[in-house]
């Protein structure tokens, strides 16, 4: 009887632990761009995990899509592109959603050491989107973006 209990326990645990991961991997947001009147879909990073990842491995990331970065805190942001095949803008945003810097067509790196970029001012959000997105679509620090995180 102990046994049926602590199989039944272990497998409601798997059960939580997968629905928590699988639900935490797609979580997505809109991010809408007012001055510029442009929409794109970013996939939310918010775990250490997800974090860590990032775009790793992406060789094609369709132009209205990109990665939001949520962190805990507002404090200056360290990136690097290991393991990235394609250049990425970098967008630093505040935490009342305000783009305070841009670091334009990141380079991606696959050796062993890439330099890393850190941001000089102090952000709550990183948007990661194609290289060139910034330039295209005249996006500029300063400028007012809005997302909601669910």
């Amino acid at each position: 009887m102990k046994k049926n209990i602590m199989i039944i326990l272990t497998i409601l645990l798997i059960i939580i632990f997968l629905s928590i991961y699988f639900v935490s991997k797609n979580k997505k947001t809109e991010i809408f761009f007012p001055k510029q009147n442009i929409k794109i879909e970013a996939q939310l990073a918010q775990t250490i995990l997800q974090q860590t990842k990032g775009l790793m491995n992406v060789k094609n990331l369709p132009e209205n899509q990109g990665m939001l970065f949520v962190f805990l805190d507002e404090s200056r942001k360290s990136f690097w592109m290991k393991n990235t095949y394609i250049p990425l803008d970098l967008i630093f945003i505040s935490r009342d959603k305000k783009i305070v810097e841009i670091k334009e067509n990141f380079e991606p790196c696959q050796q062993k050491n890439c330099p890393s970029y850190t941001s000089q001012k102090k952000a709550k959000y990183v948007l990661e989107v194609n290289g060139g997105f910034c330039q295209k679509h005249q996006i500029k620090e300063g400028d007012e973006v809005r997302f909601e995180i669910k």
